[in-house]
C-alpha cells in the first residue's frame, strides 16, 4: 500500500533544523539577544551582526541559509542590505523584522530585496519560528530543484556524448558494412569474369556468342520495363548461359545441336542443369541459375529440362530462349545462305505461342525494329482427296513439273487432315522427321549438323523435282526452307 502524500505541516515537522544557518541583523542588541534566545531553543544554529556592512561580511566568510533583518538601521537600512543579499546571494531565504507598519517601506523591501515575508515587532515566537521553517523548506525545495535541473544538465549532456558517441560508432559501421558489400560486391563481379574467361578459354566462338545473347536480352529486358535488379541478372545470365557445356568434350561440343532425342538430348539437359547447378549456391546467383536452367524450356512445354510451360518459365528463361535461338539462326552453314536479322527475327516469331513466349517474341521485334508479317490463315478444305487426285499425284511423281530452284514448291490444295496427317505445331522432333521422311521413297534424311556449319537436309534421290508434293508441303509446313537443287534444311529445331 502506498503511502499518502505528506501535508504542508508533515514537510515543517520533517525538515532538520539543525542542519541550516541563520543571520539575524539588528542594531539593537536586546533584539538580537531575544532572538538568538528563541531560535537556539528551537534547534536552529544562529550567528549575530548588528549592522547591514557586519552582516555582509559574514556572509562572504560563511554559509547561511536564511538572513532575517530588521528595517531600521543606521547608514545602510534592511530594504538597502536585503537588495544586496539578493544581488549577492539569491539562495538565502530574506526575511524583514520592523517596529513599523509603513507600507511604503513594506513595498521597498519586497521590492527591492525580494523578501519571503515581512514580520512586525513585537513578534510572535511561534509565528516567527513557522515562517522561518516554512522559508527553509521553500530553500530545501528550491535547492533540491536546482540540483535536479543540473543533474538533469549533466545527464543531457552525457546523453548528447552518448548519442554523438553512438553517431560516430553507426558511421564506422556503415563505413565497414560498405566497405564489406563493396569487397563482397567485387568478388560476385570477379567470379562473373572468371566463369566468362572459362567459356572463351573453352571455345572463342562460344563466348562471342554469349555476349551478343546477353546484350540483345538486356535491350529486352529494358524494353519490358524489367527493375535493375532483373535486368542486370539477365545480362549475367545471358553471359553464362553455356557455362555447362565448358566441362563436354570436344566432341560433346559438336554434336550438342543434334535435336532432341537419345543421347543428344541427355546433352542438352546435361548443360542446361549443369549450368544452374554451378551457380545456383553462389551469393546472389540464385535467379541467375534458374534463368540459365530455363533456357532450354518451350513455351508449349516441349523443352527441357524441366518441361516448364508457359509461365511457369521464369522471363530471363523465355528471355534467353528466344535470343539464343535468334543468334544461332544467324550463324552461317555452310552451302546455305546466311540470314539477315529481320528474317532469323520473323522466323522466330513464326513459334510465338508454340516453342517461344509470345511476349518475348514481341520485345526481340521491338528492339529489332522489326514489323511482323500478316499472314493469312487458309481454312483447310471439309473435303477428301478424291481417287482422281490421287492418280494425279502419282502421275505427278512420275512426270515432274519444273519448278524454279530460287522458290519453293506451291503446296496441293488443303485437305481434311487424317489421324496420321495432323500438322504438328510443336518444334519437329527427329525421330519424327525421321518417320515423315520414311512414308516417301527416294527421300532422305542427311544429318550434317555434326560436321563445321553444317545443317539438318532432306533430299531428295534424282533431285528436287522428284519430291512428291506431299513431302514438300509437309517439310514447309515445319519451317524447312529449299535450297536450290540441294534439297531442304531446317534453319533451327
Amino acid at each position: 500500500m502506498e503511502n499518502p502524500p505528506l501535508s504542508s505541516q508533515d514537510h515543517l515537522d520533517t525538515l532538520d533544523i539543525s542542519s541550516y544557518k541563520i543571520l539575524c541583523v539588528d542594531d539593537e542588541p536586546n533584539i538580537l539577544s531575544a532572538l538568538r534566545r528563541m531560535f537556539m531553543l528551537s534547534g536552529f544554529v544562529v550567528e549575530e551582526a548588528s549592522s547591514g556592512a557586519e552582516a555582509l561580511q559574514k556572509l562572504e566568510q560563511e554559509e547561511f541559509h536564511l538572513v532575517l533583518s530588521d528595517m531600521q538601521m543606521p547608514d545602510m537600512n534592511g530594504a538597502e542590505f536585503l537588495a544586496q543579499v539578493r544581488e549577492r546571494w539569491p539562495k538565502v531565504m530574506r526575511l524583514m523584522l520592523t517596529g513599523t507598519a509603513d507600507l511604503n517601506t513594506a513595498i521597498s523591501a519586497i521590492n527591492e530585496g525580494e523578501i519571503y515575508r515581512y514580520l512586525t515587532k513585537p513578534w510572535n515566537d511561534e509565528e516567527v519560528i513557522s515562517t522561518v521553517k516554512s522559508a527553509l523548506e521553500r530553500y530545501a525545495l528550491v535547492l533540491e530543484r536546482d540540483n535536479l535541473l543540473e543533474l538533469t544538465k549533466q545527464q543531457n549532456l552525457s546523453l548528447a556524448d552518448m548519442v554523438n558517441t553512438l553517431e560516430e560508432k553507426v558511421k564506422e559501421r556503415t563505413a565497414e558494412l560498405s566497405n564489406s558489400y563493396q569487397e563482397l560486391r567485387g568478388s560476385y563481379i570477379a567470379s562473373v569474369k572468371a566463369y566468362s574467361t572459362l567459356i572463351g578459354l573453352r571455345d572463342s566462338a562460344l563466348l562471342a556468342h554469349s555476349k551478343s545473347v546477353a546484350d540483345l536480352a538486356v535491350r529486352m529486358a529494358k524494353a519490358a520495363n524489367c527493375s535493375q535488379n532483373d535486368t542486370q541478372d539477365i545480362y549475367i545470365a545471358g553471359l553464362l548461359h553455356d557455362i555447362g557445356k565448358i566441362g563436354l568434350s570436344d566432341e560433346a561440343l559438336s554434336n550438342l545441336s543434334k535435336g532432341v532425342g537419345g543421347y543428344s538430348k541427355k546433352l542438352y539437359e546435361a548443360h542446361a542443369k549443369a549450368g544452374h547447378d554451378c551457380l545456383s549456391g553462389l551469393y546472389e546467383m540464385e535467379r541467375i541459375a534458374l534463368y540459365i536452367g530455363a533456357h532450354h524450356e518451350r513455351f508449349d512445354g516441349s523443352g527441357f529440362p524441366n518441361g516448364l510451360k508457359g509461365d511457369a518459365i521464369p522471363l530471363g528463361g523465355r528471355i534467353l530462349a528466344v535470343v539464343e535461338a535468334y543468334e544461332e539462326v544467324q550463324i552461317k552453314k555452310k552451302d546455305v545462305e546466311q540470314l539477315s536479322s529481320k528474317d532469323a527475327a520473323l522466323l522466330i516469331h513464326d513459334y510465338s505461342g508454340t516453342a517461344f513466349c509470345p511476349e518475348a517474341c514481341q520485345l526481340l521485334l521491338k528492339v529489332l525494329g522489326v514489323v511482323p508479317v500478316a499472314k493469312k490463315i487458309q481454312q483447310p478444305s471439309t473435303e477428301l482427296i478424291s481417287t482422281n487426285d490421287a492418280d494425279d499425284a502419282d502421275e505427278q511423281i512420275n512426270k515432274p513439273k519444273a519448278i524454279e530452284p530460287s522458290k519453293p514448291p506451291v503446296p496441293e490444295k488443303e485437305t481434311a487432315p487424317q489421324n496420321n496427317d495432323v500438322l504438328i505445331k510443336n518444334l519437329l522432333t527427329y525421330s519424327e522427321l525421321l518417320a515423315a521422311v520414311a512414308k516417301h521413297p527416294g527421300a532422305q534424311v542427311f544429318d550434317e549438323r555434326d560436321q563445321p556449319n553444317g545443317y539438318l537436309w532432306v533430299r531428295q534421290a534424282g533431285g528436287i523435282n522428284n519430291a512428291n508434293p506431299k513431302l514438300v508441303k509437309w517439310l514447309g509446313e515445319h519451317k524447312f526452307l529449299l535450297k536450290a537443287e540441294k534439297g531442304w534444311f531446317l534453319p533451327v529445331l
